[in-house]
């Protein structure tokens, strides 16, 4: 099964900054997305549902309240066990910048 993207939005590079895009995702249960998007710097705001998100050989569990960022260079995946809805934000990296991945959780 495919992802379904709700609604998708993207800004264009404006003073030296990258580009970004922002996706209102809603994926189906038991979906996956094997190789998500391992050449952009990745935002992810979960919504609605249950996932997995495996960042190098670390799982995340993505519930409702959750936020990760993970920078770009670092193999990511992701597979849903129940429907889930996400908002999905990727930028071209910063090479500026020397970035981890960071887990938030928030209690809704």
């Amino acid at each position: 099964m495919t992802a379904a993207i709700v609604s998708a939005s993207a800004s264009p590079i404006s003073d030296g900054q990258p580009a970004d895009s922002q996706k209102l995702m809603s994926l189906g249960k038991n979906s996956e997305i094997p190789d998500l998007d391992n050449f952009k710097d990745v935002t992810i705001a979960v919504l609605e549902g249950v996932g997995t998100l495996t960042v190098c050989d670390q799982k995340v569990t993505l519930t409702p309240g959750v936020f990760v960022f993970v920078p770009a260079g670092i193999p990511r995946s992701l597979k849903v066990q129940t429907t889930l809805n996400l908002l999905l934000i990727d930028c071209e990296p910063d090479p500026d910048l020397s970035e981890s991945a960071w887990l938030m959780n928030f209690q809704l």
